[in-house]
């Protein structure tokens, strides 16, 4: 269970919003959120993980988030005297940002996952998902190729639109914007994806005492909404529904944004 941080953690002013991208992708499939945080007079920083760097793991994942969330190049530190931060970890960023509030708990307002793998303290990610089967919807990386070592990729857009992104397409033409052409764009930015990180154990000893929230996407086709709900029960978390399917960040960007500037207000 989540033990909540004081109200205001990190100090009173307004936190900064610290968005994690998941597998594949970089800080800038966050960029319509963060945008709509801008309008809304929340600042915003989308960090590049180096999720693409063969043996990658925890250490650097988590480095890269402190850098976003401090003031410093390299982040302030374990205890350092940087913004209040929201921090927020979409699919596997979820792994990221949990060990990233871990570190700096005294100044996390929230701790966000979105369609988010939620990890156990001290237990590979990896150990679950053989044990857990319904942690995750079937099919979604069927095409996925194999690169080097234990990195994988996806080879084009229509892999991508048939798996990753199912029924992302659906979902935005319903919406009025134009499905096939914003999820090739979405396709494009992708890169390699290092695995490293699901054979290490989750670096914090108890889950960190900081008010956790968990987005779950009642249409995701990749992470199971079944699960997320028992997720955020497992750990305490206050449970947030969306309609749609994994990437509330692209389809649902307003309706996020919201979420996460009510949590960075001022305390």
């Amino acid at each position: 269970m989540s033990a909540p941080a004081a109200p205001g953690a990190g100090g009173p002013g307004p936190a900064r919003v610290v968005l994690v991208h998941g597998a594949w992708h970089r800080g800038v499939s966050w960029a319509p959120v963060a945008g709509a945080l801008a309008a809304r007079g929340v600042e915003a920083v989308t960090p590049d993980l180096p999720s693409d760097t063969p043996g990658v793991g925890h250490a650097e994942l988590v480095d890269a988030v402190l850098a976003g969330a401090g003031d410093g190049p390299g982040g302030p530190g374990p205890r350092g005297d940087g913004p209040p931060v929201v921090l927020v970890g979409h699919s596997l960023g979820g792994l990221v940002a949990t060990a990233a509030a871990g570190r700096i708990a005294d100044r996390v307002r929230a701790l966000v996952l979105v369609a988010a793998l939620v990890p156990e303290p001290g237990r590979p990610y990896r150990d679950r998902m053989r044990a857990e089967r319904d942690l995750m919807v079937a099919g979604y990386d069927a095409e996925v190729r194999r690169g080097p070592g234990v990195s994988t990729y996806w080879p084009d857009a229509r892999t991508v639109a048939d798996g990753l992104y199912r029924g992302v397409a659906d979902e935005l033409d319903a919406a009025g914007r134009d499905g096939r052409a914003e999820v090739a764009d979405a396709a494009a930015e992708l890169r390699p994806q290092d695995w490293s990180l699901l054979a290490e154990p989750c670096p914090v000893s108890s889950w960190p005492a900081v008010p956790t929230v968990s987005v779950v996407c009642a249409e995701d086709r990749v992470v199971s909404p079944v699960a997320g709900r028992r997720e955020a029960d497992r750990v305490g978390a206050r449970l947030v529904e969306l309609a749609g399917g994994h990437f509330p960040m692209l389809t649902r960007p307003e309706e996020t944004a919201e979420l996460l500037a009510g949590l960075a207000a001022p305390a």
